[in-house]
């Protein structure tokens, strides 16, 4: 698959933000890795309202998006996003066409769940921000374990209008088995949009998805595999419709079959 031009929609490049790279050299070394990989471009996408790390503004993360890309040459465009937790922030930053929470100032977002939990009331949410023009991408679900025990929420949720982004490091078994038996089965089940690296550094958990890309086409097919990481990453960051929608298969979600998937977390 050396002829993939990916797009990398969730990663943590920039220098000291949060527990992503933690100097200008290591985002430079990123930059190469991913180039190297076959990623053409990256969302940056620092962690927004987790309550651990502090917030970066728009002209922050722009600064430091040209600060990376002059120092490693252009090897990849990147451009700005985030990380955004779950929070009452979301609502007030929704608002604003310029906000920091849009990827790549588009009409989409990456919207992080707690790992133990999914929020209450979750689909209220996810119509409040559909109805302020922001349609959410859930980042990494197969890591919640709510989720991991109840993969219908998730099609609830994609049902209702959000997509999903699925992280290589769990198709490549770098999270455990858990979160790994969780994306294929998520895969399975037509319910991945995206691969992305939630890549953090240069030395682990970096920024590759050819290995992850090639499990996946193992699992639903070599084109299928390659939409989720160039053809609709591609569409998000130019704010368009996202072209490869799977339908649904909620017997290969459950592993069951003739069953009422909506009964079993309600």
């Amino acid at each position: 698959m050396s002829d993939l031009a990916m797009v990398d929609i969730h990663c943590h490049i920039l220098p000291e933000t949060d527990d992503g790279s933690v100097s200008l050299e290591e985002s430079v070394e990123m930059c190469r890795m991913a180039a190297e990989d076959g990623i053409k471009t990256i969302v940056a996408t620092p962690h927004m309202f987790d309550g651990v790390h502090r917030t970066p503004g728009l002209d922050a993360i722009r600064r430091k998006i040209d600060a990376v890309m002059e120092a490693s040459g252009g090897c990849v465009e990147i451009v700005a996003g985030g990380e955004v937790r779950y929070s009452h922030e979301i609502f007030d930053e929704s608002r604003d066409p310029h906000s920091r929470i849009r990827l790549n100032g588009t009409s989409y977002m990456l919207l992080e769940f707690p790992f133990q939990m999914v929020p209450p009331n979750i689909e209220t949410t996810i119509f409040q921000i559909l109805n302020s023009g922001i349609t959410p991408v859930i980042a990494h679900p197969e890591r919640n374990k709510r989720i991991q025990r109840h993969p219908e929420i998730l099609a609830s949720l994609i049902e209702r209008g959000a997509f999903s982004q699925l992280d290589a490091g769990s198709l490549t078994g770098s999270f455990g088995p858990e979160p790994l038996e969780s994306a294929k089965k998520i895969l399975r089940g037509g319910m991945a949009h995206f691969i992305a690296t939630d890549a953090h550094h240069a030395g682990r958990r970096r920024p590759n998805l050819t290995e992850a890309v090639a499990i996946a086409a193992e699992i639903v097919g070599i084109e299928a595999a390659r939409a989720l990481v160039e053809i609709n990453p591609r569409a998000l960051v130019q704010d368009k419709g996202i072209p490869y929608q799977p339908d649904p298969d909620l017997d290969a979600l459950l592993g069951r079959s003739n069953k009422k998937w909506f009964q079993f977390w309600k």
